[in-house]
């Protein structure tokens, strides 16, 4: 008996730890030196994955912008994965989370991930077209020389790389794609970044982030950066959380990148 006692204790004190590392929003601060690259100090925030299913992961994702915007970035870029289901008022929290960036000093643009394509891709779309992102679908746009490419889902077969011809860009090129292991066979060679989310670093990891579980598209590059890539790529644990709110030695984050050349 006094064993059973021992383990539910045990099992509440896990849960409650993985409860509150679900909100524990970390800034994670880091510079990258990038072979292909000319806009040296350059800035972008990344909030991956923020999943505003409900009330609570909808504040976490505000959180999240507001993290970003006070970071001053030069861009904040929003990594896919808004939502997961289509419960009645699921579009709503679009504006509820993302209204802050309203204020925000700098652009701000947006690519949809696989869970998005799950539910009502065309009522997201607007949802965010109220914001102040810009929704890049296999687009490219410019902000004080440095270009970004926003490639379409990869999982569900939207990405059309080949879209990078249609458009002029720099040789500071950010290619933002949701699923980070794409990078392998969708990211043009030319791109000089990928920035992804997906894995949610794993989300339920073993101490020191081995995640228990990886999923397709994020099992070769699942949380950090990767300089010998096909082309660099930066994988952030993101903002939400998939199936059970929860994460175990795997907080999530708000990534400020500085660019340079090296």
């Amino acid at each position: 008996m006094k064993g059973l006692a021992f383990g539910a204790v045990g099992s509440v004190a896990s849960t409650g730890f993985a409860e509150r590392q679900a909100y524990s929003l970390k800034v994670e601060r880091l510079t990258l030196s990038l072979p292909e690259w000319d806009a040296c100090g350059f800035r972008v925030a990344l909030i991956a994955d923020p999943h505003v299913n409900f009330v609570e992961p909808t504040k976490r994702a505000r959180e999240a912008a507001i993290l970003a915007m006070k970071e001053k970035p030069d861009a904040i870029l929003v990594l896919g994965d808004f939502v997961n289901h289509s419960f009645w008022d699921v579009y709503n929290n679009i504006g509820r989370a993302f209204d802050v960036l309203n204020d925000a000093p700098c652009p701000c643009f947006g690519v949809l991930g696989n869970h998005d394509y799950r539910v009502d891709a065309v009522k997201l779309a607007e949802a965010i077209k109220r914001t102040r992102i810009v929704l890049l679908r296999n687009e490219v746009v410019d902000v004080d020389g440095v270009s970004i490419f926003g490639i379409d889902d990869a999982l569900f077969g939207q990405c059309r790389p080949d879209k990078l011809r249609d458009y002029p860009h720099s040789r500071s090129l950010i290619a933002m794609l949701h699923e980070p292991d794409y990078v392998d066979t969708v990211t043009p060679a030319e791109c000089s970044i990928q920035v992804s989310g997906h894995s949610h670093g794993g989300q339920m990891c073993m101490p020191f982030g081995k995640p228990l579980s990886l999923p397709v598209g994020a099992r070769k590059h699942f949380c950090g950066f990767y300089p010998d890539a096909k082309v660099p790529v930066y994988v952030s644990r993101g903002v939400g959380t998939i199936g059970v709110d929860l994460r175990f030695f795997c907080p999530p984050e708000v990534t400020i990148l500085t660019l340079r050349q090296g």
